[in-house]
């Protein structure tokens, strides 16, 4: 059997796990990487945008520093494991006005809580086994330490972490295509 959700759900949890791992603080990994480890935090990626696409650069969320805090506001969209994730490494804008736009975003790892819920499921054609859904963030507080790195970062890091994202697609790939050949080989010798 092959079965491609599987392998999704555990994608975008060590896309996220693996943002945490390379670069975030040492008290950042002590916290949250046996959580991750162990399931007791499951979570995901928060890239995508309903109108920014894969433009990760167009994002409008938005994070502003208030003391040992930020602000978060804005919504995601298409985000695996958005139902059923508690934990997520989030790209936003913590400068909108920077000049190159990826200069102003951050990522920040956010746990669901006050101001930050997942909104509807999204149906989609096929691919059920994995949960894909908005996430809103209205006024959610994230603190400080939650900053993956430092500020201006963001961009680079989603991008280093697709690149693990990519590796498990193209393995699912390669999987699904194995399957295919052998169950075609099998009919193939049964048919009269």
């Amino acid at each position: 059997e092959v079965w491609m959700s599987l392998t999704g759900i555990f994608n975008s949890h060590l896309m996220m796990a693996l943002l945490v791992e390379k670069y975030g603080s040492a008290s950042l990994r002590e916290t949250y990487l046996p959580r991750f480890a162990s399931g007791e935090l499951r979570g995901g990626l928060a890239l995508t945008e309903p109108n920014a696409g894969t433009d990760l650069q167009a994002i409008r969320t938005r994070a502003a520093r208030e003391g040992a805090v930020y602000r978060l506001n804005g919504t995601k969209t298409w985000i695996s494991n958005g139902i059923h994730g508690s934990c997520f490494a989030v790209l936003v804008k913590t400068d909108p006005g920077a000049e190159p736009r990826h200069k102003g975003m951050s990522m920040f790892l956010c746990e669901k809580g006050p101001g930050f819920s997942a909104g509807r499921k999204l149906e989609k054609l096929g691919y059920k086994g994995i949960d894909s859904a908005e996430l809103a963030f209205q006024d959610y507080l994230v603190p400080a330490a939650n900053l993956i790195g430092e500020e201006g970062r963001g961009f680079q890091q989603a991008v280093g972490g697709l690149e693990l994202g990519r590796i498990n697609v193209a393995a699912r790939g390669v999987g699904v295509a194995a399957a295919a050949l052998a169950e075609a080989l099998k009919y193939a010798r049964q048919r009269e």
